[in-house]
């Protein structure tokens, strides 16, 4: 939610058709393009090249970044990471950003990956030199663990949009996340 302060917006829609999603991606472009916000584009290099996407979120079984990177040219590359050899990895491949995660259990992802928990925040808090951001089953009930663990990005999902106030919930949780 825009309003609420979101920073980056995500487009992570798996279980529509190729149509489907560039046609919400076109708006999802036009509105963050007018509000001045990050747009990333999840798993997908064609459909963040055709909105002319800020970047492209990719996973470890996605394209590797040493082949993205000629693609998406000076684009945002960002790589999911599950233990500290990925994030070291992501890094040295090029990653602009990393995901790390999944910190908590979620429900978001069918080809779930087990919890990394807090720790592997803490372990690449003082080593990793790209930003990094915490991923899976964020709440706004956990966020304190993240900055308290030196964390003070986190993509969320399902908090967000189930809670009963979209813009006011991303206002709180952005609070947590700027005054830790």
């Amino acid at each position: 939610q825009i309003r609420g302060g979101a920073d980056v917006i995500q487009l992570r829609e798996k279980e529509m058709t190729g149509r489907e999603r560039l046609a919400l991606g076109i708006r999802i472009r036009e509105l963050t393009r007018r509000e001045g916000v990050m747009f990333i584009v999840n798993d997908d290099i064609d459909l963040a090249l055709i909105l002319d996407a800020d970047g492209v979120h990719l996973g470890q079984e996605d394209i590797p970044v040493r082949f993205a990177r000629p693609l998406m040219k000076n684009k945002i590359i960002g790589v999911s990471t599950h233990s500290i050899e990925q994030v070291h990895d992501a890094v040295v491949s090029g990653a602009d950003y990393i995901g790390v995660g999944p910190i908590f259990e979620t429900g978001t992802k069918e080809d779930r990956t087990d919890p990394v928990g807090l720790d592997l925040l803490s372990k690449i808090r003082d080593r990793c030199p790209v930003p990094y951001v915490a991923i899976g089953g964020i709440k706004k009930t956990n966020l304190r663990s993240l900055t308290d663990s030196g964390c003070y990005r986190a993509a969320v999902i399902s908090d967000i949009m189930l809670s009963g106030n979209i813009e006011q919930h991303c206002r709180n949780l952005k609070t947590i996340l700027t005054t830790s």
